[in-house]
């Protein structure tokens, strides 16, 4: 199988050293600025500059785009036409714009379109769902995501204030960078049907995007979530908690723990916490799922191209609640199709 990564920044870097890792087959990569790279790839790759060059004259299977988010959906529809299968880093795009035709082209071409919420092939995420659908909880009433890193620390050899992840031109800002949150919750909940939100831009911190937001989701099934998402943080922290009728489930993301407390016993236990856990593990295992989709081993992807338009839908939601200082009804968005919020449904 052969493999191109389009966009050579961290999360490019990462993919192109995990798939050579894997052994999945050939690697190429399609970098159109001479922007110095942090250190050498490390790995066995062709190198391109045009991608309309890499896809004809490397003839890719699958191709993994990492470019910035507001090039997602161009590129995606591109490769699609090529008919190579597509792994698009979050958040799909910055805007609703192109992403129906995306999904369109996808089912046209009969060509895989998965989206890249890596927090779903986390081992304690995974366990986290696992026991609040089997009820560990009870009845889940409230969801909490809080995360937080400080920007100018996640890639320390790069001037944050060019960096996508806090220039609105790019798709940054706090709320679509930090959209794995979000994602989380809906895996967990379902789908929201409300989405109300505050933003600022709080810091000193030279971005043209908001660096803090919170927002509060109200879902179908009830439950009321909240996500806090910041660019100032340290020490980082990803935490998730779920509170039930009948307990708490609380995980730390960056640590791996996952712990359990029972109102019957009123005790807490260690569910998960591996203390050989690797953050690129996950990454890893992401790969492999793309890998077993696209050779057919595996039926639909954790996180399809439905499901990652959904979480854009709700992302942008909150963006607008918060410029307009009142809440965004979801079910009457004329913009989000039914069908992208249904297939959010847990028991997927």
């Amino acid at each position: 199988m052969r493999a191109l990564v389009v966009g050579l920044g961290s999360i490019g870097r990462r993919h192109a050293r995990n798939w050579a890792a894997l052994g999945c087959g050939p690697l190429a990569v399609c970098r159109r600025t001479n922007t110095m790279q942090p250190e050498h790839l490390g790995v066995e790759a062709t190198e391109y500059r045009d991608l309309g060059e890499a896809l004809e004259q490397f003839r890719p299977d699958v191709v993994l785009v990492t470019n910035p988010t507001s090039l997602h959906v161009e590129t995606a529809r591109h490769v699609l036409r090529a008919g190579a299968h597509v792994l698009v880093e979050k958040p799909l795009g910055h805007t609703l714009s192109g992403v129906s035709e995306l999904l369109s082209e996808a089912n046209a071409e009969e060509r895989l379109l998965m989206v890249g919420y890596n927090l779903r092939f986390h081992p304690g995420m995974s366990r986290l769902k696992e026991l609040a659908s089997r009820g560990a909880i009870g009845k889940v009433a409230s969801a909490r995501a809080d995360v937080g890193e400080y920007l100018p620390g996640w890639h320390p050899w790069e001037d944050y204030r060019g960096s996508y992840s806090g220039r609105r031109d790019l798709g940054g800002g706090a709320i679509l960078t930090f959209s794995h949150e979000l994602d989380a919750l809906c895996w967990l909940l379902g789908a929201p049907t409300r989405v109300t939100a505050v933003a600022a831009h709080a810091s000193a911190l030279e971005i043209d995007t908001e660096d803090v937001a919170e927002i509060v989701l109200e879902f179908e099934c009830g439950a009321l979530g909240s996500v806090h998402v910041d660019y100032v943080r340290r020490p980082p922290q990803r935490t998730i908690e779920l509170i039930g009728e009948e307990g708490v489930l609380r995980l730390d993301v960056t640590r791996n723990r996952l712990e359990h407390y029972t109102a019957a016993s009123g005790q807490w236990r260690v569910e998960e916490g591996d203390p050989t856990f690797d953050r690129n593990d996950m990454y890893l295992a992401e790969l492999r799922h793309f890998v077993a989709c696209v050779r057919g081993e595996v039926d639909r992807p954790l996180i399809d191209g439905e499901q990652g338009a959904a979480v854009l839908a709700i992302a942008l939601a909150a963006l607008r609640s918060a410029e307009n200082g009142r809440a965004v009804n979801l079910n009457d968005d004329v913009e989000i199709p039914r069908t992208w919020l249904s297939s959010l449904d847990t028991r997927r």
